[in-house]
């Protein structure tokens, strides 16, 4: 008993001491905090293209609705496929079946149904070089929606995580020059918060990427 009462004494106090360095090393009187940001901005040339189409169609009928929107979609995909493009690469992003309600002498909506709304978007993914042939395409067999084209890259995961590492390279880049202003150095990063990683496509030739990130530094 005495010799377990001895060892649990020493790990007591073998921990004590360990805490107490930590807590030292904590609140070092002589650490500056500097939080700095971190920006990183590139062009990079698109490699794909996503282009949601869609397609309405109303009738009195829901059936009679299906039945005109499922001929207008079928000539849509068989007008792409024509391009080259394969079936797999023209999914369905969005199906909605809305009743239209008819309106009395003052333009309000009124409880009876006089027809029903099928919405049909597809998302189609081309290569950037093709867009415009695949939305003029879609248009000349039916399609009377185009929501969304935008352009970026294949691998996306691999340019945002690249783009977030140059952003924090630059981030350290300018603590270490408020590190030698004050003739300190960066002895260790605190936290890092990304900001985000933005794609914008303002036109087919190039995509703009940019990444922020903001990081806390200490300072001996």
């Amino acid at each position: 008993m005495f010799k377990f009462v001895k060892f649990l004494s020493l790990v007591l106090l073998l921990v004590a001491t360990t805490l107490s360095v930590a807590l030292a090393s904590e609140t070092n009187p002589n650490a500056t905090e500097v939080q700095v940001s971190g920006n990183y901005q590139e062009e990079i040339t698109p490699d794909i293209a996503y282009i949601n189409l869609g397609t309405v169609t109303e009738a009195e009928t829901i059936a009679a609705a299906q039945t005109k929107n499922a001929a207008v979609s079928t000539s849509i995909r068989q007008s792409l496929e024509s391009l080259g493009i394969k079936d797999e690469y023209i999914k369905t992003a969005h199906y909605a079946v809305t009743p239209i309600y008819n309106n009395d002498d003052n333009g309000r909506r009124t409880p009876t149904i006089k027809g029903y709304q099928i919405t049909n978007s597809i998302l189609v993914t081309t290569l950037p070089d093709k867009a415009g042939d695949v939305v003029d395409s879609a248009l000349n067999a039916g399609a009377n929606q185009v929501n969304t084209i935008r352009f970026g890259k294949k691998d996306e995961d691999g340019v945002r995580n690249a783009a977030l590492a140059q952003a924090v390279r630059n981030a350290i880049s300018k603590a270490d020059a408020i590190a030698d202003a004050l003739n300190k150095r960066v002895v260790r990063v605190k936290s890092v918060n990304e900001n985000g990683v933005n794609f914008q496509s303002p036109e087919v030739a190039m995509v703009q990427l940019s990444a922020n990130v903001q990081v806390i530094v200490e300072l001996e």
